[in-house]
């Protein structure tokens, strides 16, 4: 037997355009992940009701013919979970889909179950992949069509519990007890060498019933014979695909669906817009009341509590604007009567007008007179601003609104605002003027003009385009010029740019961005303990003061500041040196701006240590003529000491150097005699400064 093409193809067509526009339930798997059995269930009063489907194309084509298996586990019994649960095998045979025989009469009534044919049962649908050889084509066709048949059919299975159960992917379960809870387990019967399918389950029992939820929140938005329906629809995603819409023409008392289908739910999309979902009715006429439910279809085929009704009334849409003829200023300069004029034919339509008032011709128009009578065409409007623009809004029953074109009027002013006054400002280093002054008050102020000059007395040029509306303004400037100073003004301006005076005239100063002259070295002295400098000072006039550098030669430390002296001193007195240490010096200028000059080339400067040492305390010899020798000891108690020089010398003979002994020596054994000479002995110590102590004599017969 086989399904009428003409009739199924329609169907299968309205399958299409559903099935592009909205997704189901079960998809395909991501990635590798292997084909599944995927499980929903639905618990009512007295029963269980099960819903699956494989998550593959193949999968279902072998699913089609071998069918799926239902074991159910009793977990728990009488609130206790019992030891070894009760298995039960529910299906003596697997659940296959009804032979095509069975679906003539249920297709011809039920689109859904037309297209769930039609993907099962429809020609070439036996076709295997091997067919058609090595023609590439040939398989992408076969394998996109697949999947189509296999997209159709759980689409349709989707949408209507029937027809689930008609396609083997859905079972009543109605030997079950209120207080039991059951483990379903349902696998498809493909042998292991066709495909394996890992099988899906759910855990549930009578007392998971709960009532299927009321839909909400519809709104209907009505106008010119139609109502714009919405409602939540994510929020009962889980429950409802499909609505039912009913309408009720009799004040509530009976109400009819607006459409032989369900609406479908579209679901959930990868970049979500909105929660809702909407629907446009026509209304069959205006100005009648029409009220509006709607219920929701689970995919177990329940139909829901309706929803909250709405109610509205359809108003002809305004269709004509209103146009001004005249807005004209009266003798007392406050006051403007504003005339205009709206079609006859529009009437039927309108409800009221409105007036407008803006001070720009574009933005911000407020309603200044609200409700004005649709036979109204002139009034008058009191208190007027400096500019004013009007406009008339036509407000129709429907509640649409049509506005007309702007008209200005102006009164007569011939005042200028306030002079600007509290101008200050200040210059930052790069060249930036921030200025600002106390803002004008008048009602009518349109804005401010700035004016700047390099000298006090020279003509001042405007540096605003156009006027400003702040009390503020940043400019910029070279500072790199000869004047150090820059000066600046204000005006002010109404809206009928009525001027101002000026404000007072304020002097900035610039920033100093030039340093200063370098000082010069004229003389110095290094004598008992003090380094003395003199110097020539810079000849800047913004000199303020010398700075004074000292840093020990031949070291890798940084400068260190010594004096800063205050011009015109021009000299400095070093006591901290320490003698013998080389030091070099050099001067900066700084000015009052705290900007430094280059510094001098260094001075190369050494304190001698010319302050007087003791004399040494002991120097002794013994003469040892058995051993052949003369034992010298000495004894120095002075600080600082490096080392001591010894000298000798035979009678009539000058002395030279003869031995060096460290800071920590204290005798001497001399070996290198003649008999019956006299020698001559001379010590001297030898300071850290390299300062020297008297030199201490001894006179030796041998």
């Amino acid at each position: 037997m086989e399904i009428s093409k003409t009739k199924t193809m329609q169907k299968v067509f309205l399958g299409i355009v559903l099935l592009l526009s909205f997704p189901i339930w079960c998809q395909k798997p991501i990635g590798d992940e292997p084909p599944s059995v995927q499980v929903i269930s639905r618990v009512t009063k007295e029963a269980i009701m099960l819903r699956w489907a494989v998550t593959t194309p193949t999968a279902w084509k072998y699913a089609n013919k071998y069918g799926f298996t239902i074991e159910r586990k009793t977990i728990v019994r009488a609130g206790e979970i019992l030891r070894e649960p009760e298995i039960k095998k529910i299906t003596t045979r697997p659940i296959l889909p009804k032979p095509l025989a069975a679906w003539e009469e249920f297709a011809s009534k039920n689109d859904y179950a037309a297209i769930a044919a039609q993907a099962i049962y429809g020609d070439d649908f036996d076709a295997e992949l091997e067919e058609g050889g090595n023609d590439m084509m040939s398989i992408v066709n076969l394998s996109d069509a697949m999947e189509q048949r296999f997209s159709f059919a759980l689409y349709a299975a989707d949408q209507d519990f029937e027809v689930a159960k008609y396609s083997g992917l859905a079972y009543i379960d109605t030997d079950v007890k209120p207080d039991e809870r059951y483990l379903y387990n349902i696998k498809t019967a493909i042998p292991e060498e066709k495909m394996s399918v890992a099988h899906g389950g759910v855990y549930l029992g009578l007392s998971d019933y709960i009532e299927l939820p009321q839909p909400i929140d519809l709104v209907g938005i009505f106008k010119d014979k139609s109502v714009l329906l919405s409602w939540n629809s994510t929020s009962l995603a889980d429950y409802y695909n499909n609505y039912i819409i009913e309408r009720s023409e009799d004040n509530g008392t009976t109400y009819i669906p607006v459409s032989d289908v369900p609406i479908i739910n579209m679901g959930e999309k990868e970049e979500k817009t909105t929660d809702r979902m909407f629907y446009i009715d026509s209304l069959p006429q205006n100005d009648k009341e029409y009220r509006y439910r709607i219920k929701g279809i689970s995919p177990f085929g329940q139909i829901s509590p309706p929803s909250k009704t709405v109610a509205g009334v359809g108003k002809k849409a305004l269709e004509y604007n209103p146009a001004i003829q005249e807005a004209k200023l009266q003798s007392d300069n406050t006051t403007a009567i504003i005339t205009w004029e709206f079609p006859e034919e529009g009437l039927e339509s309108l409800s009221h007008f409105e007036l407008n008032r803006s001070d720009a011709i574009k933005d911000n128009y407020q309603i200044v007179i609200p409700d004005i009578a649709k036979t109204t065409r002139s009034l008058e409007f009191k208190n007027l601003s400096v500019i004013n623009y009007f406009t008339i809004t036509a407000v129709g029953v429907d509640g649409t609104k049509r506005v007309s074109f702007p008209k200005m009027v102006q009164p007569v002013d011939d005042t200028p605002p306030a002079n600007p006054f509290g101008l200050t400002g200040v210059i930052d280093s790069t060249g930036i003027v921030r200025l600002q002054w106390n803002a004008n008050t008048e009602p009518d102020f349109l804005g401010y003009r700035v004016f700047r000059a390099n000298l006090e007395n020279e003509e001042f040029t405007q540096i605003t385009f156009r006027t400003i509306p702040q009390n503020n303004i940043v400019d910029t400037i070279n500072i790199k010029t000869l004047n150090n100073k820059i000066y600046y003004k204000v005006q002010a301006f109404d809206k009928r740019y009525n001027p101002s005076g000026f404000s007072e005239v304020v002097a900035l100063k610039k920033p100093d961005i030039i340093p200063p002259t370098k000082p010069v070295f004229k003389s110095f002295s290094a004598d008992k303990g003090v380094i003395e400098l003199h110097w020539i000072t810079s000849s800047s006039i913004d000199a303020s003061k010398t700075l004074v550098y000292r840093k020990e030669k031949g070291k890798e430390s940084p400068w260190q500041l010594v004096s800063e002296t205050d011009i015109p001193q021009n000299q400095y007195k070093d006591v901290t040196a320490i003698p013998a240490l080389t030091y070099l010096y050099t001067l900066v200028t700084m000015d009052e701006s705290g900007l430094e000059s280059e510094p001098v080339t260094p001075l190369t400067i050494s304190l001698p240590d010319n302050k007087s040492k003791p004399e040494i305390d002991k120097f002794v010899a013994v003469v040892n003529r058995e051993e052949r020798q003369i034992g010298i000891n000495w004894r120095y108690t002075a600080k600082g000491v490096k080392e001591f020089l010894l000298y000798k010398a035979e009678e009539g003979k000058q002395p030279t150097r003869y031995k060096i002994f460290s800071n920590t020596d204290t005798k001497f054994t001399d070996h290198q005699l003649t008999v019956n000479t006299k020698y001559t002995y001379l010590l001297q110590a030898v300071f850290d400064s390299r300062a020297k102590s008297p030199i201490k004599k001894i006179e030796v017969e041998y």
